[in-house]
Order: structure tokens, then C-alpha cells, then sequence
């Protein structure tokens, strides 16, 4: 059975866990909730589906495997930033950009049984990446007839939900993300084609505020998901 409620809280005792397709993911989408967890007695942990190891496949020097690791050292170090030095952090290792054929909803329910969550969130359907998607569909799967409370937090489309402003936390967030270096800089040096934010649209986008839509009941059941991306296309 799942929660009635219409609306989205983190009361204190709360304990959340995001999922993010991508090491930055969490810091894009929950940056300031992370940040202002500890003082309000929020319990954060983050699950990384995939390793962001295909932000770069040109560069030699940074071949998958070795990016794979350099993006999970960034993501510890932004959660440190965000003052979650102890928090939870798991690793699923599916491949970038195959989440889809690779995401396992057995597994991430096992992992989510072990955290306890209260709330899971997990990248809006309407975002326009294929592993924001599958991550979405995962957690409808992973969650269904479960008592935890799902909602989805927008990177890459038109923010859903109600806004939450921790302009607090605005400075901590982009210490974090600046963590993911391999992101937003020339750091990979050897490859014209690979992924970087363009400075102006990540300013904006650390700027904003953070949005999130709780999902309803009726929208957590077997092909629901696909149907929610289906309709987000229109």
C-alpha cells in the first residue's frame, strides 16, 4: 500500500535516499537538500546507478575504467563537500548510457530494503537523457506496494513539484559541484567531443531552485512508468 499524501515533506527523522543515474546527478537536483539534512536531522543516502564512465569516449587517457573511478572520487568528495562525510553511498556500476538494458529492479529493491528509506528520490520521466528514464522507471518498480514515498527531482527538463529554496546552502552546492571537475572544466584534455557544462547553463541551473513531485499511487503501477514518459513527450 502506498502513502496517500499529495505532498512532499522531510520531517526530522526523515530518511531519504536519491538516486542518481550519474556521479552530479544528486548534487544538480538535491544539492541543498543534501547540504541541509544534518541540521534539520535528515538521514541522506545516495545510490549511483551507473558510473558516468561514457562522458568522455574519445579521450585516451581517461579510458572508461579509469573514469569510472575518478567520477565515483568526485562524487565522495561533493558529498563530503556537503557535509555528508558519513552518509551512504552505494554503487550499482551499470554502464553509462545503458541503464536501460542493465538496471536491475530486484537489486535496487534489495538495496533500498537494507537503507530503510522513508522517501526515494529519482530524476523526473521528462528529462531527456535515456538513463534519467530508466532510473525513473527502476524506482517506480523497486518501490512498488511499498509504504516509501517516491518523488522526482528535474535536471535536464521543466522543474515539476513544488519549489524549495535553500539559498543557505546556495554556496555549499556549488563547492560540490565544482568536485566534479571531470564535468566543468578542461580537466580531460584529450577529448574536443566529450561532455562539459557550458559555464553560463550551469550557473543558471545551481542557481535555481530545487523542485520535487511527489509520484501518486496511481502512477506506481506495473507500465505506469512508460506511460508517464509517453505523456511527458506531449
Amino acid at each position: 500500500m502506498t502513502n496517500p499524501r499529495s505532498s512532499l515533506t522531510f520531517p526530522r527523522g526523515s530518511r531519504v535516499v536519491i538516486l542518481a543515474p550519474h556521479p552530479d546527478d544528486e548534487t544538480l537536483g538535491c544539492g541543498a537538500l543534501i547540504a541541509s539534512a544534518r541540521r534539520r536531522g535528515i538521514l541522506v543516502a545516495v545510490i549511483s546507478l551507473t558510473d558516468g564512465q561514457a562522458s568522455h569516449p574519445g579521450s585516451r587517457r581517461w579510458p572508461p575504467a579509469a573514469l569510472a573511478r575518478v567520477r565515483r572520487a568526485e562524487l565522495r568528495r561533493a558529498m563530503a563537500r556537503l557535509g555528508q562525510t558519513q552518509a551512504h553511498l552505494r554503487f550499482m556500476g551499470r554502464h553509462d548510457g545503458r541503464l536501460g538494458a542493465q538496471g536491475s529492479a530486484l537489486a535496487l529493491r534489495r538495496i533500498l530494503n537494507a537503507l530503510r528509506p522513508t522517501t526515494v528520490l529519482v530524476t523526473s520521466p521528462r528529462d531527456h537523457h535515456s538513463d534519467h528514464q530508466a532510473a525513473y522507471r527502476l524506482a517506480v518498480a523497486a518501490t512498488y506496494s511499498t509504504r516509501i514515498d517516491l518523488a522526482s527531482y528535474s535536471v535536464w527538463s521543466k522543474p515539476l513539484g513544488r519549489a524549495r529554496s535553500f539559498s543557505r546552502d546556495a554556496a555549499q552546492k556549488r563547492w560540490a559541484m565544482a568536485a566534479h571537475r571531470s564535468q566543468i572544466g578542461p580537466y580531460i584534455a584529450d577529448d574536443d567531443e566529450g561532455f562539459t557544462f557550458v559555464p553560463s547553463l550551469l550557473r543558471v541551473m545551481l542557481a535555481a531552485p530545487e523542485h520535487f513531485a511527489l509520484v501518486p499511487a496511481s502512477a506506481r503501477r506495473p507500465g505506469t512508468a512508460t506511460q508517464s514518459q509517453r505523456d511527458a513527450r506531449h
